[in-house]
């Protein structure tokens, strides 16, 4: 009886099987490996931020007690140069002010140092991505009373202003230099990674805000928690540095 002989070759369905398992199997690694790079990123974020809060504790501490003005004013008493341009705020942040040559020729400049910005701004490349502000807003809300060097420098907030130091926003992830009531829900996710001026908080981390508070903790906030502070007072809560609960 003459045996039949079977081709050693594989067939379509074979093929088309072992493709598709190669293809679900980059689809699980590449989902994985995003998943991985966005919990690294919102680590070296949250770390980053932190630092912000501890050099702004810092310059209290050197400073009556008093943090980091918004902006200072210049001679006509008109406000000019901001938070991040501050030299001491600097120096207690990255121990260095040497390309801070002459903060009165700042204004448009970029090239901060890397270890102080955000990685996915870094990443993105955008517009102003290599300035502190590009990464990161201080929060304005009832903190705009005064310059550092003028005699309303009483007015801004202090270490014996700030009633809940672990619920009053600090420092969070931003796309301006100032961190704002009115900008809390409308940035968005899509195609823009930089600095705009209208204080808008970014939620860059998988739908997530990171916040560190004047105690210096860190956390991850939602548009939904916004929300909740709204329902508690608004502006006045003490997240923005009210006295409301």
């Amino acid at each position: 009886m003459k045996k039949t002989q079977r081709n050693s070759g594989f067939t379509l369905v074979e093929l088309l099987v072992s493709i598709t398992i190669i293809i679900t199997l980059a689809a699980i690694v590449f989902v994985s490996m995003k998943t991985m790079r966005q919990s690294a990123d919102a680590a070296v974020a949250f770390k980053r931020i932190r630092s912000l809060g501890l050099a702004n504790a810092s310059y209290a501490t050197e400073n009556s007690g008093k943090y980091v003005a918004v902006y200072a004013f210049d001679d006509e008493q008109r406000a000019s140069i901001q938070w991040f341009y501050n030299q001491e705020f600097l120096k207690g942040l990255i121990g260095d002010t040497r390309f801070l040559d002459d903060p009165e020729e700042l204004e448009g400049k970029d090239g901060y140092p890397e270890s102080v910005l955000d990685p996915v701004t870094v990443r993105a490349k955008k517009k102003y991505w290599s300035r502190i502000s590009g990464s990161f807003g201080y929060n304005s809300e009832n903190n705009e009373g005064g310059g550092w060097g003028v005699a309303n420098a009483a007015a801004r907030r202090s270490s014996l202003t700030i009633v809940h130091p672990h619920r009053t926003c600090q420092f969070i992830t931003a796309t301006d230099w100032l961190a704002k009531y009115s900008g809390r829900f409308i940035w968005q996710t899509a195609g823009y990674e930089g600095k705009t001026p209208d204080g808008k908080i970014a939620y860059r981390h998988k739908g997530k805000a990171l916040v560190v508070f004047y105690d210096c903790h860190t956390e991850a906030i939602t548009p939904d928690n916004m929300k909740k502070f709204d329902a508690r007072g608004g502006v006045a809560n003490v997240f923005w540095g009210g006295t409301t609960n």
